[in-house]
Protein backbone atom coordinates (compact mmCIF):
# COMPACT_ATOMS: atom_id res chain seq x y z
CA UNK A 1 0.00 0.00 0.00
CA UNK A 2 1.81 3.06 -1.23
CA UNK A 3 1.27 6.63 -0.21
CA UNK A 4 0.10 9.17 -2.76
CA UNK A 5 3.06 10.90 -4.36
CA UNK A 6 1.20 14.19 -4.22
CA UNK A 7 -1.35 15.33 -1.67
CA UNK A 8 -4.75 15.89 -3.24
CA UNK A 9 -7.89 17.32 -1.76
CA UNK A 10 -10.93 15.08 -1.60
CA UNK A 11 -14.63 15.78 -1.35
CA UNK A 12 -16.85 13.08 0.14
CA UNK A 13 -20.59 13.22 -0.55
CA UNK A 14 -22.48 11.23 2.07
CA UNK A 15 -25.13 11.85 4.69
CA UNK A 16 -23.54 9.45 7.17
CA UNK A 17 -21.06 10.98 9.57
CA UNK A 18 -19.68 7.55 10.37
CA UNK A 19 -18.93 6.76 6.73
CA UNK A 20 -17.32 10.13 6.11
CA UNK A 21 -15.12 9.77 9.23
CA UNK A 22 -13.98 6.27 8.24
CA UNK A 23 -13.30 7.33 4.64
CA UNK A 24 -11.46 10.47 5.81
CA UNK A 25 -9.23 8.40 8.09
CA UNK A 26 -8.43 5.94 5.29
CA UNK A 27 -7.69 8.72 2.81
CA UNK A 28 -5.42 10.50 5.28
CA UNK A 29 -3.59 7.23 5.95
CA UNK A 30 -3.00 6.92 2.20
CA UNK A 31 -1.62 10.45 1.96
CA UNK A 32 -4.70 12.15 0.50
CA UNK A 33 -6.18 15.31 1.89
CA UNK A 34 -7.43 17.61 3.05
CA UNK A 35 -10.84 15.94 3.05
CA UNK A 36 -14.07 17.93 3.00
CA UNK A 37 -17.56 16.49 3.30
CA UNK A 38 -20.97 17.54 2.04
CA UNK A 39 -24.35 15.90 2.57
CA UNK A 40 -25.91 16.19 -0.90
CA UNK A 41 -24.87 16.20 -4.56
CA UNK A 42 -26.41 19.68 -4.93
CA UNK A 43 -24.11 20.96 -2.16
CA UNK A 44 -21.21 19.18 -3.88
CA UNK A 45 -21.81 20.82 -7.26
CA UNK A 46 -21.99 24.22 -5.59
CA UNK A 47 -18.75 23.63 -3.65
CA UNK A 48 -16.98 22.21 -6.69
CA UNK A 49 -17.73 25.38 -8.65
CA UNK A 50 -15.98 27.39 -5.94
CA UNK A 51 -13.02 25.10 -5.22
CA UNK A 52 -11.27 22.33 -7.18
CA UNK A 53 -10.76 18.88 -5.69
CA UNK A 54 -8.43 16.11 -6.78
CA UNK A 55 -11.11 13.50 -6.18
CA UNK A 56 -14.81 13.23 -5.36
CA UNK A 57 -16.12 10.15 -3.57
CA UNK A 58 -19.89 9.81 -3.53
CA UNK A 59 -22.37 7.37 -2.09
CA UNK A 60 -24.72 5.94 -4.72
CA UNK A 61 -27.99 6.51 -2.88
CA UNK A 62 -28.17 10.26 -2.55
CA UNK A 63 -31.00 12.80 -2.74
CA UNK A 64 -32.16 14.68 -4.73
CA UNK A 65 -30.06 12.83 -7.34
CA UNK A 66 -28.25 9.50 -7.25
CA UNK A 67 -24.57 9.14 -8.09
CA UNK A 68 -25.29 8.48 -11.78
CA UNK A 69 -27.24 11.73 -12.10
CA UNK A 70 -24.59 13.60 -10.12
CA UNK A 71 -21.79 12.36 -12.37
CA UNK A 72 -23.76 13.29 -15.51
CA UNK A 73 -24.22 16.82 -14.11
CA UNK A 74 -20.53 17.02 -13.24
CA UNK A 75 -19.41 15.79 -16.68
CA UNK A 76 -21.78 18.25 -18.40
CA UNK A 77 -20.03 21.21 -16.74
CA UNK A 78 -16.91 21.96 -18.78
CA UNK A 79 -15.05 23.36 -15.75
CA UNK A 80 -15.77 20.24 -13.64
CA UNK A 81 -15.84 17.52 -16.29
CA UNK A 82 -12.34 16.20 -15.64
CA UNK A 83 -12.81 15.79 -11.87
CA UNK A 84 -12.18 12.14 -10.92
CA UNK A 85 -15.18 10.46 -9.24
CA UNK A 86 -15.38 7.26 -7.21
CA UNK A 87 -18.78 5.78 -6.37
CA UNK A 88 -19.29 3.73 -3.21
CA UNK A 89 -22.37 1.72 -2.35
CA UNK A 90 -23.60 -1.02 -0.08
CA UNK A 91 -25.95 -2.33 -2.77
CA UNK A 92 -24.43 -5.09 -4.93
CA UNK A 93 -26.90 -4.48 -7.79
CA UNK A 94 -24.77 -4.69 -10.98
CA UNK A 95 -27.02 -2.20 -12.77
CA UNK A 96 -25.66 0.57 -10.51
CA UNK A 97 -22.13 -0.24 -11.63
CA UNK A 98 -23.19 -0.05 -15.28
CA UNK A 99 -25.03 3.25 -14.79
CA UNK A 100 -22.11 4.77 -12.86
CA UNK A 101 -19.59 3.63 -15.45
CA UNK A 102 -21.72 4.88 -18.34
CA UNK A 103 -22.10 8.24 -16.56
CA UNK A 104 -18.31 8.55 -16.29
CA UNK A 105 -17.32 7.19 -12.86
CA UNK A 106 -13.60 6.54 -12.58
CA UNK A 107 -13.94 3.86 -9.88
CA UNK A 108 -16.66 1.93 -8.10
CA UNK A 109 -16.50 0.03 -4.79
CA UNK A 110 -18.84 -1.92 -2.57
CA UNK A 111 -18.76 -0.97 1.11
CA UNK A 112 -17.54 -1.97 3.53
CA UNK A 113 -13.98 -2.18 2.26
CA UNK A 114 -10.51 -2.11 3.77
CA UNK A 115 -7.88 0.59 3.28
CA UNK A 116 -6.02 -1.73 0.87
CA UNK A 117 -9.07 -1.79 -1.42
CA UNK A 118 -9.28 2.00 -1.32
CA UNK A 119 -5.57 2.24 -2.15
CA UNK A 120 -6.11 -0.04 -5.15
CA UNK A 121 -9.05 2.06 -6.38
CA UNK A 122 -7.04 5.29 -6.00
CA UNK A 123 -4.15 3.74 -7.94
CA UNK A 124 -6.59 2.68 -10.66
CA UNK A 125 -7.93 6.22 -10.89
CA UNK A 126 -4.40 7.66 -11.12
CA UNK A 127 -3.41 5.12 -13.77
CA UNK A 128 -6.57 5.64 -15.79
CA UNK A 129 -6.23 9.41 -15.61
CA UNK A 130 -2.53 9.45 -16.50
CA UNK A 131 -3.07 7.26 -19.57
CA UNK A 132 -6.12 9.14 -20.89
CA UNK A 133 -5.27 11.43 -23.84
CA UNK A 134 -8.07 13.79 -22.78
CA UNK A 135 -6.56 14.17 -19.32
CA UNK A 136 -3.03 14.56 -20.56
CA UNK A 137 -4.02 17.57 -22.63
CA UNK A 138 -5.85 19.31 -19.73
Amino acid sequence: MSKSSEVQSVMIIDRSGIITRVMSTMLTELGWGPVETVATPVDALSSLREKRFGLVITDWAMEPMDAGEFIKSLRADVTLASTPVMVVTGNPDPSQFIIATDAGADAYALVPFEVDTLALKLDQIRLRRSSSPRQMSD
